[in-house]
């Protein structure tokens, strides 16, 4: 069976449409590239920003790193530094991610990704596992906790290891 002029015609533009789409998908639900920096366009964000986000992350991580990934998080915002910020915290284990805000009520359930990009826009504090230490990205600082849950001042004023 041959297709006419129009039918085939019909078909290119259904397959564009189609790959534009998913192009938009994949954009849309990737999480935003961050590059590695010294930590001072972290700070500025920080600095500026009117919202502050936290991301509890204990996927895999040992029975002493997980109370000392929450624990990280309250020394942080306890220190005052985000007073008449709004703070997301988002706490995320095997079974998933968990979000509440200073300022709204209630708290949302989401995967690892979605939690990612929920910070798209807001300056964020990644803590979770690995050899103690900082890292520093140009919208976000991330924390690691060792094995042994301690050994890390939980600070926004670190230096990069």
């Amino acid at each position: 069976m041959k297709l006419s002029e129009r039918d085939r015609n019909f078909a290119v533009a259904a397959i564009v449409v189609l790959a534009l789409a998913l192009v938009a998908y994949v954009l849309i639900s990737s999480a935003p590239n961050d590059t590695p920096s010294d930590g001072s366009e972290f700070y500025y964000l920080l600095s500026d920003a009117k919202t502050v986000g936290f991301l509890y992350d204990v996927r895999g991580a040992g029975d002493a790193q997980k109370p000392a990934i929450y624990q990280c998080g309250v020394d942080i915002i306890g220190r005052g530094r985000f007073v008449g910020k709004e703070i997301i915290n988002i706490a995320c284990d095997e079974s998933g991610c968990l979000a509440t805000s200073t300022e709204k009520n209630g708290s949302e359930e989401m995967g690892f990704d979605a939690a990612r990009r929920k910070f798209s826009g807001t300056p964020y504090i990644l803590i979770t596992h690995g050899e103690n230490g900082y890292r520093f990205f140009k919208r976000r600082m991330e924390i690691y906790i060792g094995a042994a849950g301690g050994n890390v001042t939980c600070d926004i004023s670190a230096t990069e290891s």
